[in-house]
């Protein structure tokens, strides 16, 4: 009997590690290789790009890790999550008087999951593990890969705090030290999941005109944590996303499962800057921007001392031009599309990466026999050509909806329009009318048809409203959508 093909895979994050379970599930031999330490095993502060905020699981990377086929798979990894069913926005009203206002997240009565981020790369290398055609290479960093005689050169290396004592936080992660030894690895598909500055995407970029852009926001993200009650209980509500909208800033929060809250602030990066200058002047700021966390849930003192001590990430966006080279490499999740963190869709699109190629283009083409070669001619092609527009336009719509976090989240007329697509959602269902969120977390439609329904939606309302007795239809509008909101939030 033939041997099986070799699959191998960059990147044990949970995209990598889902491509490698779909891998060795259709029986081909796979070997795993990733620059972190075992997630099951090793520490978890030799693990610097962990974020500290927790992830939202949704509907496209529930269906992606269900359709792994492996039971109990998706039990274990939701188990003890929480479900996320509101976003709650804390502003201030005309008169200064801080308000808050709860926007349902599914018209339908959908929620996100939150669980700790590091849970879904853990229960699927377990999985990965019981694979007996799986081999897993943990602390190896890909230094060269010849894509055309498909042969793969990865270093061990080792992690070391270079850090001295009394360095601030971004200067102490661990960083990776070589160690000179080098296994070089022949391989029949090579799967870059390699994350937003893979290795795997460098060399193709070397062999092939592939377009490539990345575009940085103008600001930074600085993690914060916002501490449990004296008796261990949340000071706010556990079923909310939390969000402080500003004109050019915001924090946003989710709870974790200590009674904490793990926080993110996005602010404009001139302004980061002045006030890691000026530290004096940072609470003030805070406060003026977010009311109602100092002092209820930190003092100033704590909120400074957090914002001096931890790191502040840039956010950016990436976008490939294609996403695979011939038939024997693929890319992935962030190594061919990578998004600002605003729709939480980053990694859910990724797992749906995983998902769409497998079953959509690899399994669709026929492929069973795991001896035979892993793609067919034109496999990888067919599935840039269709995969490309879609994640281009999730990376633009994660952008966009910054602008609606700090500013839409605050507008009557973007909180009616809002309300009125929940409103037809949950009773008028026929129409195919929903919230762009809804259709983004909770469906499973191409985001290129996400798009243009939005865009459909948001001209019919438009035409509705300027038309004839636009004003009064404007003010009945306005009316009927407000007791929309109150039987909907019922």
């Amino acid at each position: 009997m033939a041997s099986p093909q070799k699959v191998v895979v960059v990147g044990g994050g949970p995209v990598g590690a889902l491509s490698a379970l779909y891998a060795a599930r259709r029986g081909y031999a796979v070997e795993l290789y990733e620059l972190r330490d075992d997630p099951n095993y090793g520490s978890q502060s030799a693990r610097p790009d962990i974020a500290v905020i927790p992830l939202a699981l949704s509907e496209r990377g529930i269906r992606a890790i269900a359709e792994a086929g492996v039971p109990g798979l998706l039990d274990r990894i939701l188990d003890n999550s929480r479900p996320i069913d509101t976003r709650m926005i804390h502003t201030r009203d005309s008169h200064g008087n801080i308000k808050n206002i709860p926007m349902v997240y599914g018209p339908q009565g959908q929620c996100l999951h939150t669980l700790p981020r590091e849970r879904i790369t853990k229960h699927v290398m377990l999985a990965l593990m019981d694979e007996p055609n799986a081999k897993l290479f943990f602390n190896q960093r890909l230094t060269s890969c010849n894509l055309d005689a498909q042969v793969a050169t990865f270093e061990s290396v080792v992690w070391k705090n270079t850090a001295e004592d009394g360095e601030k936080r971004e200067a102490s992660k661990p960083m990776p030290v070589e160690t000179s030894q080098t296994t070089s690895v022949e391989f029949d598909f090579l799967i870059g999941a390699d994350g937003t500055y893979s290795s795997v995407r460098q060399f193709m970029m070397r062999k092939s005109c592939m377009d490539f852009s990345q575009e940085y926001l103008q600001a930074l993200w600085c993690d914060f944590i916002f501490p449990a009650a004296p008796d261990g209980s949340y000071r706010m509500q556990s079923t909310c996303l939390h969000v402080w909208p500003a004109d050019e800033s915001i924090v946003m929060c989710q709870p974790d499962f200590d009674g904490s809250f793990r926080a993110g602030m996005v602010c404009d990066t001139a302004k980061v800057r002045y006030y890691e200058a000026h530290p004096d002047e940072f609470a003030a700021f805070f406060d003026n921007e977010f009311p109602g966390i100092i002092p209820q849930i930190l003092s100033a003192e704590a909120v400074t001392q957090q914002f001096l001590a931890h790191q502040k990430m840039p956010l950016k966006s990436v976008k490939c031009g294609q996403l695979g080279y011939k038939d024997c490499v693929v890319l992935l999740g962030d190594s061919s599309h990578s998004m600002t963190p605003f729709h939480a869709m980053g990694m859910m699109t990724g797992l749906e990466d995983v998902r769409i190629f497998f079953q959509e283009f690899r399994d669709g083409a026929g492929l069973g026999d795991p001896s035979k070669p892993f793609c067919t001619p034109g496999t990888v092609e067919a599935y840039s050509r269709h995969r490309l527009p879609d994640v281009h336009a999730m990376v633009d719509m994660a952008t966009e909806h910054y602008y609606e976090l700090r500013v839409g989240v605050r507008s009557t007329a973007a909180r009616t329009k809002k309300v009125a697509d929940a409103f037809l959602s949950r009773w008028v269902p026929s129409l195919d009318w929903t919230t762009l969120y809804a259709r983004i977390q909770f469906g499973h439609e191409r985001f290129t048809v996400v798009r243009e329904k939005e865009a459909m939606q948001k001209k019919i309302t438009q035409r509705v409203l300027a038309g004839a007795g636009g004003l009064l239809a404007a003010m009945a509008f306005a009316s009927v959508m407000k007791l929309a909101e109150v039987v909907y939030n019922e």
